[in-house]
C-alpha cells in the first residue's frame, strides 16, 4: 500500500479531494501528526 505524508503547505482541499475520491488512501497531514512548523528531516524520520 501507497502511505503519504502531506506537507503542511500542501493545499488541505486537495487531500479532501483525494480522500472523497479513494478513501482506501493513506494520507496523514503533518497538523494532523503534530509535527506543524517540524522540519522537513524531523517529519520524514
Amino acid at each position: 500500500m501507497l502511505r503519504l505524508a502531506a506537507d503542511e503547505n500542501f493545499n488541505a482541499n486537495i487531500v479532501r479531494g483525494l480522500l472523497r475520491r479513494a478513501p482506501y488512501l493513506d494520507i496523514v497531514r503533518v497538523q494532523d501528526a503534530g509535527l506543524s512548523g517540524a522540519d522537513d528531516p524531523t517529519i520524514l524520520a
